[in-house]
């Protein structure tokens, strides 16, 4: 019965990992002083392809911090609580992060549409 057990738990604990939600990775930005207008349109699209991968990973945030906002209802103890009370401020401050990354993003790529656009009227 431990064997059982210990089977489901790690079946468990595995299944829980792979819905977890992955904070996309940072596209490398081009130099807009120093590129073409094909790595300026590349940028372009990595920045959208970012900014959709972000979409995504804050509409699975928002699961979690729907889940833990019922656990902290569901509850039975102070303890247990307070558990999934830091479950919804981790949730809540992860989705605060991609907004953040995502306007951050945004403004360098910003920054080196405007180096292009200097590069190309000297």
């Amino acid at each position: 019965m431990k064997l059982l057990s210990a089977a489901l738990l790690g079946s468990a604990l595995l299944t829980a990992q792979a819905l977890a939600c992955d904070m996309p990775t940072k596209p490398t930005l081009p130099d807009g002083s120093k590129a073409e207008m094909a790595e300026m349109v590349a940028g372009q699209q990595a920045v959208k392809s970012y900014q959709q991968a972000l979409g995504t990973y804050r509409d699975c945030i928002n699961a979690d911090i729907d889940k833990a906002e019922k656990a902290m209802k569901d509850a039975k103890s102070e303890e247990d609580k307070a558990a999934r009370k830091a479950e919804h401020a981790t949730a809540v401050a992860n989705f605060n992060k991609a907004v953040e990354m995502e306007e951050k993003v945004a403004g360098e790529f910003n920054l080196a549409i405007r180096a292009f656009n200097a590069k190309k009227k000297k």
